[in-house]
């Protein structure tokens, strides 16, 4: 397995304001997500689109868009 260094949540201005929402919540941001942290500008069109398309940004609804990803997550031997 591949070690990556990664800035901190708060290494920098932009890094604090990205990762606010997680800390906000208790929680450590996403390793998917976290993996983009040595390009801020990256991250933050990254979690902008995420947040305008998943979970609550279509029709589907909350519930079933969380079924699916799921589901997706299962098929592809994913486990986080």
């Amino acid at each position: 397995m591949a070690w990556i260094d990664l800035p901190g949540d708060e290494d920098s201005p932009a890094l604090r304001r990205l990762t606010k929402r997680y800390r906000d919540e208790g929680r450590a941001v996403p390793s998917v997500i976290a993996a983009l942290k040595p390009n801020p500008r990256g991250m933050r069109a990254v979690l902008q689109m995420n947040f305008a398309i998943t979970f609550g940004g279509s029709v589907l609804g909350r519930r079933t868009e969380e079924l699916i990803a799921t589901f997706t997550s299962a098929l592809n031997d994913c486990f986080y």
